[in-house]
């Protein structure tokens, strides 16, 4: 179901960051369960930190404004949305209980495994790539290939950097917990660091014969093909996002984000779904009328050109522009008409035009211009 977070935090949608916080903190005091007994609260509460989730974060603020709120709901899982989203420490600057008395985040808001888990197996790295699109792929969708220079999962043990056949011991240095703490002292203090374990790499347990292929790293350096479907309509800037297909870790793979970069074409600007083309006719048709053939995306059609087109018209040619990303509606091409004026002319044009100029004062001499 699509949200309009803007209007779960009742901003307006060009609202600064601190407007936003400031709103975000309001409704967050008013409806916190702690405070709100009302039936209606958590589910209220759940919204509002979604909503706080993306808007506070700049690079998921511009996706939502790209994709809108269907979109990004259908990109976007809640472990996307609220990952690096530090609720005991907003809370806690807030002066709340974070748990107010519910089994925790991840039961909260549906969806297993916290937000950042501390220590542990971790999350493989998101690969960012660019993709360039004419502008007749971005109207009609394509499908392109990609070369992807990625960590996959070793064939050879499964990912679990064991030799097959061999077993998987507890790592001693974090004791098969997945981290370590780490102790460093000043003058002043004793910092504790709670990190990844570098010797089992957060799994917990290391193989008792390291993978020949992997060297028990449990994922190789692979360079792959992919084909990927680019969605009709994609604009300049767009980022889409494929879960799962960047870098393997035992923790879970990482994301590959997509960057649209539309090339720029000889015939076309981009106005939203519609496109604008200019054409330029021979005054002669200007007055008379006439046909003049324009291109389209990827053909060219004939148009009429109307008697007394005057310099600056427009000729709009409904559905054929680019299908929208959201709506799935063709847009218009737009034809600006220029009138051409000749420079040079013959001594016997130049007689004929006077005739006329002669012809339409005359005309305008007895009112009837």
């Amino acid at each position: 179901m699509s949200k309009d977070y803007y209007e779960l935090l009742r901003v307006k949608k060009d609202a600064t960051q601190d407007e936003i916080k400031r709103s975000y903190r309001d409704l967050a005091m008013k409806f916190h369960p702690d405070k709100n007994k009302s039936k209606d609260a958590t589910e209220h509460f759940k919204e509002i930190n979604e909503a706080y989730a993306v808007l506070s974060d700049p690079e998921k603020r511009q996706q939502y404004n790209l994709l809108g709120s269907e979109q990004f709901g259908q990109q976007y899982t809640p472990e996307d949305i609220f990952r690096n989203f530090n609720f005991e420490g907003i809370f806690r600057d807030m002066g709340i209980n974070a748990e107010f008395g519910f089994p925790g985040f991840s039961d909260l808001f549906g969806f297993s495994g916290a937000p950042q888990e501390r220590g542990g197996r971790e999350r493989g790295q998101d690969i960012l790539h660019g993709i360039d699109l004419t502008l007749e792929e971005v109207a009609k969708g394509a499908e392109k290939e990609i070369r992807l220079k990625h960590i996959k999962e070793c064939s050879n043990c499964k990912g679990s950097g064991a030799e097959p056949g061999s077993t998987l011991m507890k790592c001693t240095k974090c004791r098969g917990s997945g981290y370590i703490n780490i102790i460093r002292s000043s003058m002043f203090a004793r910092i504790q660091t709670v990190t990844t374990c570098d010797e089992c790499g957060g799994r917990g347990k290391i193989p008792g014969k390291m993978c020949k292929i992997c060297n028990g790293k449990g994922g190789i350096v692979a360079y792959d093909s992919i084909k990927v479907d680019i969605p009709h309509g994609v604009s300049e800037g767009m980022r889409l996002r494929l879960a799962g297909t960047g870098d393997y870790s035992s923790g879970g793979s990482g994301d590959l984000y997509l960057d649209m970069h539309v090339l720029k074409h000889k015939d076309f600007e981009r106005d939203g779904d519609d496109i604008i083309t200019n054409v330029t006719i021979p005054f002669y048709d200007a007055i008379m009328g006439g046909e003049v053939t324009v291109p389209t995306l990827g053909s060219s059609q004939k148009i009429t050109i109307e008697s007394g087109t005057q310099p600056r018209s427009r000729i709009v040619l409904g559905g054929k522009g680019i299908k929208g990303f959201r709506n799935n509606v063709l847009g218009d091409e737009i034809v600006n008409i220029n009138i051409e004026i000749p420079k040079n002319t013959s001594d016997s044009e130049k007689e004929l035009i006077k005739k006329f100029k002669e012809g339409r004062d005359s005309k305008k001499k007895f009112g009837l211009f």
